[in-house]
């Protein structure tokens, strides 16, 4: 269980003077999005230190699509099954048909072809993105894991997902560093410290968010 001490270190690192106004804010959160919270570098770890659980924060208003961006094990939300659309392959206006003529999204788009008609005729995301179709068109068909396949960085998907998403996706501390997270925002979206420490971040940002504070840490983090 938590210690007062403990509770009160997280506080100030979030930036907060007293726990009342730390429990304000997340009574707020009900209302908001989760980027309420992770940009005050509240996810899991750093609720549970502060007392609150899945449950309280569910009597809060919470509801699981935001708790599992905040951090908390939720199963996945089932995928929504879409009904195939009819193509016709002798169709003039095929997908496939269309490609082999050496048509590109722009030309696809004209003649009406949609994403939902390319992915039913077997196209991946990589496939659509080498003919045009950007990440905006691809996520309303693809998931994060195809997305990261494609090549698509941290800093592109954080525009549609949360960055407890991308670090459930595999991506690195130090990709995460590259995209523009800070040391507050990798230990919000769970990373470990050792992690975060061979992220590359500079001593004095890591030592700024509590990481490596005594002597020993300080030597160790100079010679990475």
């Amino acid at each position: 269980m938590s210690t007062l001490d403990d509770r009160m270190e997280i506080c100030r690192k979030v930036g907060f003077r007293e726990l009342t106004e730390v429990h304000d804010f997340i009574v707020e959160g009900a209302r908001k999005n989760s980027g309420w919270l992770l940009r005050k570098g509240l996810s899991k770890p750093r609720l549970r230190i502060l007392g609150y659980d899945i449950e309280g924060l569910r009597r809060m208003g919470y509801r699981d699509p935001v708790l599992r961006e905040i951090g908390f094990p939720l199963p996945a939300e089932p995928a929504v099954k879409k009904t195939p659309e009819k193509v016709n392959i002798d169709d003039e206006n095929d997908p496939l048909s269309l490609i082999k003529k050496g048509c590109k999204a722009s030309d696809l788009r004209s003649h009406g072809i949609t994403l939902r008609q390319c992915r039913v005729r077997g196209l991946d995301a990589r496939e659509l993105f080498r003919l045009g179709y950007d990440l905006t068109e691809l996520r309303s068909e693809f998931s994060l894991m195809d997305l990261k396949a494609v090549g698509f960085n941290p800093r592109e998907l954080s525009r549609f997902f949360s960055g407890p998403q991308l670090r459930e996706a595999g991506f690195a501390a130090r990709e995460m560093r590259f995209a523009g997270f800070s040391v507050r925002d990798l230990i919000g979206f769970g990373y470990n410290e050792n992690q975060i420490i061979g992220a590359g971040f500079s001593v004095n940002e890591l030592i700024r968010e509590g990481l490596g504070r005594n002597t020993s840490d300080r030597d160790r983090l100079k010679n990475l």
